[in-house]
């Protein structure tokens, strides 16, 4: 068993595939094809709506008092801004971070239809983001940008009043996802860390993080020419070719349809972890 930190921090980088910052940065280049080809699907829409497992989150959050209507959000990896809208609806302003354009500009289209003027959309890596300020608060939702002991600094740095993050945890399954996986012979990389890593991390780091279970059940139906792109490019992250991946994913998805369609089912287990960042001259500061 894991008794220190430093041991702890070294265990999770070992077994880890997510590399140094430079190797995120490129991989994160391999991730934005996938992210763009997400938010070019993303329907248009007369109204918007806010999203309720966000409204519940952000509720939580503020009738815990880990944000207020005076606090300024960084919203890392915001995507199409599930978050970041319902935030901007509860506390003075959001910075929206994410490196893919498409899906910011889909936030913006979501702002504007729900009068939100208090979203400032920023395009960037995390790994290059130099803010220049602190927020009362920074949150990360299934994103691996913070996925070490050092990028829980680097959160921590440019957070004045509570860091949270909301992360997968055990039981949560895609139906057609791992078995396309076996299929392929692929081994992903560079995936959401587990509620677990953070939480015995951040114990031990002395920060006490408060943690609120959800549970949400997806079930979705498209087409197999659909279901095939998509995972096409999905399976491109991680080095399968397009002619390698096509037929295999074929003939898979037909056998699974009904109708021409295929069916689809996503369980999604995730822990809401927040914490209070340590500070300079704190007992519990960073040495």
């Amino acid at each position: 068993m894991l008794k220190t930190l430093d041991e702890y921090r070294k265990a999770w980088e070992a077994d880890s595939d997510y590399g140094s910052a430079e190797a995120r940065i490129d991989r994160n280049s391999k991730w934005l094809q996938y992210y763009r080809y997400i938010a070019n699907g993303y329907p248009e829409a007369d109204d918007a709506e806010y999203n309720p497992h966000a409204e519940n989150v952000s509720e939580y959050l503020l009738a815990n008092g880990w944000l207020t209507s005076a606090s300024s959000v960084l919203d890392i990896g915001s995507g199409t801004g599930t978050y970041a809208l319902s935030f901007a609806k509860r506390c003075a302003s959001v910075d929206a971070l994410d490196m893919d354009s498409a899906s910011l500009d889909i936030l913006r289209k979501q702002a504007e239809l729900l009068g939100l003027t208090n979203i400032t959309r920023v395009t960037d890596m995390w790994e290059r983001f130099k803010p220049g300020k602190k927020y009362s608060l920074t949150f990360s939702s299934m994103c691996p940008a913070i996925c070490n002991y050092d990028e829980l600094l680097k959160m921590e740095t440019m957070t004045s009043d509570a860091c949270c993050l909301l992360t997968v945890t055990r039981g949560s399954f895609d139906l057609h996802r791992k078995k396309l996986i076996e299929l392929l012979d692929v081994k992903p990389f560079g995936m959401i860390p587990e509620a677990l890593r953070y939480f015995e991390i951040l114990y031990l780091m002395g920060r006490q993080p408060d943690v609120r279970n959800y549970t949400a059940r997806y079930e979705s139906h498209y087409s197999v020419d659909k279901a095939v792109e998509r995972n096409c490019v999905y399976f491109e992250i991680f080095g399968l070719p397009e002619d390698r991946t096509r037929p295999v994913l074929r003939e898979y998805f037909n056998s699974v349809a009904a109708d021409g369609l295929v069916r689809d089912e996503t369980q999604l287990n995730t822990a809401l972890i927040c914490w209070k960042p340590a500070h300079p001259g704190r007992s519990d500061a960073p040495e």
